[in-house]
């Protein structure tokens, strides 16, 4: 029986981050736009896929996903009158920046767990939303041999806590009987997978939630699987 892992990565396996709202006010100040983090964080949130769950783009998945992202970034740069040569330079520098691995941070147990979990016979697999190069960066961490593939929202076309995300995730791992969905969100990773029928896994938490079992550190969850 296919016993399977599916992980969220920003949060999870990695220390959450700013990384969208850091990179593009790096990028910005780097061409001399002093524009506030607040201001900023409020357009990311119109802008990115995730911030909008209810709104599917299967016809803008992969690169598209980006070329749709930049459009959003067009308007808020009209708004504080940033040159066409300065967006398509901060857009450049922006992607290329969340594309690095080196502004991601591994929780010091990660790597340890995923081995373990596929040592005792789990499949790994990262259910993220997230963009279309996770896999890429996840290679440069050095924890891509511990999983079997990736579902990634920007590859499908719906967020987090969409239930058609997760059934997509169950597709791809042959709908296995037992699995469970490890992450930090209540919403989207745990009453989304719980809503498709998964078990679940809430990490870095000690609080009230409806997930399977909680737990504050990664290194508690193999103990789990045996319960």
């Amino acid at each position: 029986m296919e016993k399977i892992l599916f992980w969220d990565f920003d949060g999870t396996l990695i220390y959450s981050n700013q990384s969208f709202l850091d990179s593009l006010q790096i990028c910005l100040e780097s061409h001399n736009y002093k524009i506030s983090s607040e201001k900023i964080s409020t357009f990311l949130h119109t802008a990115c896929s995730w911030h909008k769950p209810e709104i599917s783009y299967t016809n803008n998945t992969g690169s598209k996903w980006w070329d749709n992202l930049f459009r959003y970034f067009d308007s808020f740069y009209e708004n504080y009158g940033i040159s066409q040569n300065d967006r398509d330079s901060i857009n450049k520098i922006f992607k290329s920046r969340i594309l690095d691995h080196e502004i991601y941070t591994l929780y010091a147990d990660a790597r340890m767990v995923l081995e373990h979990c596929k040592i005792i016979g789990y499949k790994n697999y990262i259910l993220s939303y997230n963009f279309p190069e996770l896999p890429l960066v996840v290679e440069k961490l050095g924890i891509s041999e511990y999983f079997t593939d990736y579902i990634i929202s920007s590859n499908v076309g719906y967020e987090k806590p969409r239930a058609e995300l997760f059934y997509h995730a169950l597709g791809v791992a042959n709908f296995p009987k037992e699995c469970y969905m490890i992450g930090d969100n209540q919403i989207a990773d745990i009453q989304g997978a719980k809503a498709v029928g998964m078990k679940t896994i809430l990490v870095h938490k000690n609080n009230v939630s409806d997930a399977d079992f909680i737990c504050e550190n990664l290194s508690e969850i193999p103990a789990l699987l045996f319960l």
